[in-house]
């Protein structure tokens, strides 16, 4: 599969009040009752994976025109109406698919990579508790 391209949310790992995930579309966690971070799992629904040819992966948010202003103050980028909230990079290795969480770590005083594996799953990308489709095929 090649990965460079744009990739939107098709779904998103809720928390359930056991510790759970469940994955949900966009569409199911606005259907749901009473549920106070829904509007933050839709703000993060609504980002768009950015993967380049250089091993460059972007994330972008859409922009309203209210927000214009205070982001192009803050600094970031808009392109086409979405705004690069950050980037990071991704590799290919044997076959598979890495990308870089910035999160650095150890484990029992081991030093752990910050690279995540990209799972790739029926044409879509399970990457950071989302499941990436593919916008232009």
């Amino acid at each position: 599969m090649n990965i460079i391209g744009k990739w939107k949310v098709k779904k998103i790992g809720v928390f359930q009040p056991d510790f759970s995930t469940k994955m949900c579309t966009p569409q199911e966690i606005e259907a749901l009752e009473d549920f106070e971070d829904a509007e933050e799992y839709l703000k993060m629904a609504s980002a768009i994976a950015e993967f380049l040819p250089d091993g460059t992966m972007n994330t972008l948010f859409p922009v309203t025109k209210e927000l214009e202003n205070q982001l192009l103050e803050e600094g970031k980028e808009i392109v086409d109406g979405f705004a690069i909230m950050d980037t990071t990079t991704w590799k290919k290795e044997n076959e598979e698919y890495f990308c870089d969480t910035k999160i650095n770590g150890e484990i029992l005083g081991e030093k752990v990579s910050s690279f995540e594996k990209l799972v790739i799953e029926d044409d879509c990308i399970l990457f950071n508790n989302m499941l990436l489709e593919k916008l232009e095929k």
